[in-house]
């Protein structure tokens, strides 16, 4: 049996938790970068390297290398015709990584192996599956004693939920270029009744590109707009403390978010805000812990014009 879950840190609960099998952490991330179909593939893995280099400071051939050793992880359990279980929660970074690996499941028997019968199931944790925790932000945040008891919500996935999750990456992945979303917004209407966890999700991701607000607008950039306009310049960790505790859906880490600051500095010439300091923000290999005084993030009389103007479009 083999346990795919986010990352390391709900990777090591479950270890902790006494799950039979082995764990899988999956290290990626598809709420940043280009998103191309067939996201194993060489010509994808070469230009999300690339990207996760030049945005976050990952070295290339450690992103690539993770990449391809939990693929072929996953893989060979597939092809030994072993249970697999997915571990995933209820925001966008955790069901992109979900649709992600269901559209790769869904297409494995046709890459010319023979595989066994799939034995696959699931523990979809949503934000009010773990009694006495009113504000669950993750698996990795519980104990041992809790991630045990959520194996008690794992159930198998039916071949139409697994055909589903597919179609729903091969919509989320459209977003590239479908500027209107409309695939996406088809297979919400389809079929997001099959995977209500992952529609919610994917519905959320239409406020994040934009393409349903008011002055195309994403919700972070908003978000973020809004929460300087309360408080005034603050340091980095202060403001994405604040954000991403408002929009918990997404799952954004912290480097994720310091590229939403930095395109909201640029904005095509016109800044949103502006990052005073005279360093980068962190990336991937900052030493911790991090001096998050020397830098400060103000909103611009741009800023404030178009959140103003935003409130107003939003007004009823």
């Amino acid at each position: 049996m083999l346990h795919v879950t986010n990352g390391d840190s709900a990777a090591s609960l479950l270890v902790r938790a006494g799950m039979p099998g082995n764990v899988l952490p999956w290290r990626e991330s598809w709420i940043d970068g280009p998103l191309q179909l067939r996201w194993w593939e060489a010509g994808s893995l070469a230009a999300r390297s690339r990207w996760f280099e030049h945005a976050f400071g990952v070295p290339q051939d450690l992103f690539r290398r993770q990449a391809e050793e939990q693929l072929v992880q996953l893989t060979e359990v597939v092809r030994r015709g072993e249970e697999i279980v997915l571990w995933f929660e209820y925001d966008l970074y955790d069901q992109a990584i979900l649709a992600a690996l269901l559209h790769w499941l869904a297409e494995e028997p046709s890459r010319g192996a023979t595989v066994p019968h799939l034995q696959l199931s699931w523990v979809i944790v949503g934000k009010e599956a773990v009694p006495g925790v009113t504000d669950f932000r993750g698996i990795g945040g519980l104990t041992p004693e809790q991630t045990a008891e959520l194996w008690q919500l794992r159930r198998e996935v039916s071949a139409e939920e697994l055909a589903a999750g597919a179609r729903a990456w091969e919509a989320y992945v459209s977003t590239e270029t479908d500027e209107c979303a409309c695939a996406l917004q088809a297979w919400l209407t389809a079929e997001g009744a099959a995977l209500p966890v992952m529609a919610e999700a994917m519905d959320f991701h239409l406020l994040r590109s934009g393409a349903h607000s008011e002055g195309g607008l994403g919700i972070v950039e908003a978000t973020t707009l809004a929460k300087l306009s309360d408080i005034g310049p603050v340091t980095p960790e202060i403001l994405f403390g604040a954000v991403s505790s408002e929009l918990a859906m997404l799952g954004m880490g912290d480097l994720s978010y310091w590229q939403v600051l930095k395109g909201m500095a640029l904005n095509d010439g016109m800044p949103l805000l502006t990052v005073q300091g005279d360093a980068p923000l962190p990336d991937f290999a900052a030493v911790h812990p991090i001096d998050w005084q020397q830098w400060t993030i103000s909103i611009t009389a741009h800023g404030r014009s178009v959140w103003t103007a935003r409130q107003a479009e939003s007004a009823p």
